[in-house]
């Protein structure tokens, strides 16, 4: 699930599960009392002495230095099998009655799904206070470690004034320059419509604006029909990308010969939150609440920054040379936060129904 890229149309979501509350250790280490993770969780974690996980590839935010952090510091084995999102949900719905995955990420639309469908217990990880309320459940069930941010890769070396806004890119300058998934069938893109919808007074729960600015990109022949990759932005076929910046970033990281900026465009976008769970009936239930205090740990926090997306605990201070690969803080001032998770889950299939309107 290197990319999360799928619909929400139809699509379900899922999180948080906890086992039996755990007593107190009162001769905890210091080492671990200074974390705040029970010594009675660790050893309980150890006993079961292995984690097993849907969609959490090496190559998806850097949970492959995340887990190697993980397994080193614990002695817990790890296997993953990846998933995209809606194969995620079906599968753990079609497991309920024999689990296998302990735990998951997910986009925060499919937090709906996690509650109706009951595929989660209450867990309310050490650094549960520092989570903003638009990132948990209040009763436990799900939240979200990190987040991304909707915004433009800007091949420099093909597109002379390089767009600040949205409102630039309708600009003639770039017509057949402009690189996006298809929002009938990518959440990225979907995102990509409620980034505009925002910048242009919509929101969640009103995405008409984002439908309106883009049948006027499409009417100018802004779009050029190619679907982005790694591989299309090397060969120079998509000058303009509109994609996470946390995916930008990585592109810009791994082509360091090339002239690509990362713009988070200054008239508003959208932030898209990742949330993470321990499965209902999780067979390693223990390991898999570790794993949680690991990824909300400064450790886990870091690990997740240097796949370029962004720690939701904003007391976790970025070494320098991390934090310049992206754009400046200011930067950043832009971004709007859905509130409304419910209203996100339908925004999908509302801008999925009404792209079918405006396509060409």
């Amino acid at each position: 699930m290197s990319i999360k890229n799928v619909s929400f149309v139809g699509l379900w979501m899922a999180f948080v599960l906890a086992v039996s509350p755990l007593t107190p250790v009162a001769a905890a280490p210091p080492a671990e009392a200074a974390k705040g993770v029970p010594a009675q969780l660790i050893q309980a974690a150890k006993s079961e002495g292995t984690i097993v996980s849907y969609g959490l590839p090496n190559s998806w935010v850097n949970y492959g230095g995340l887990i190697q952090g993980f397994t080193k510091e614990y002695g817990i084995t790890h296997k993953d099998t990846d998933m995209d999102s809606g194969t995620i949900i079906s599968t753990l719905i079609a497991e309920a009655s024999s689990p296998v995955a302990d735990t998951t990420d997910l986009g925060l639309a499919f937090a709906k799904l996690v509650e109706d469908k009951n595929l989660s217990k209450p867990y309310m990880n050490a650094y549960w206070a520092e989570i903003p309320s638009y990132a948990k459940d209040p009763k436990g069930r799900w939240s979200a470690a990190f987040y991304g941010v909707m915004g433009f890769l800007v091949n420099a070396d093909k597109v002379k004034n390089v767009p600040k806004t949205w409102d630039d890119l309708l600009k003639p300058e770039y017509k057949g320059t402009m690189c996006m998934k298809n929002p009938r069938s990518s959440a990225t893109a979907q995102m990509s419509v409620l980034g505009s919808a925002f910048a242009h007074g919509g929101s969640e729960t009103n995405v008409q604006p984002g439908l309106d600015y883009f049948k006027k990109m499409i009417d100018r022949g802004i779009p050029n029909g190619v679907s982005p990759s790694s591989a299309n932005i090397q060969k120079g076929e998509c000058p303009i990308t509109i994609q996470w910046d946390f995916e930008a970033l990585r592109n810009k990281d791994q082509n360091p010969n090339m002239n690509l900026q990362v713009v988070i465009p200054s008239d508003g976008t959208v932030a898209g939150l990742y949330i993470q769970f321990v499965t209902a009936g999780a067979p390693h239930a223990n390991a898999a609440k570790l794993l949680m205090e690991y990824e909300y740990s400064d450790k886990g926090q870091l690990a997740y920054a240097q796949g370029f997306v962004h720690p939701i605990r904003t007391s976790v201070k970025l070494p320098a040379d991390l934090l310049a690969k992206f754009p400046p803080a200011a930067a950043y001032k832009s971004v709007h936060f859905p509130k409304d998770y419910v209203a996100l889950d339908k925004a999908g299939s509302a801008i999925a129904d009404g792209w079918t309107l405006i396509a060409k």
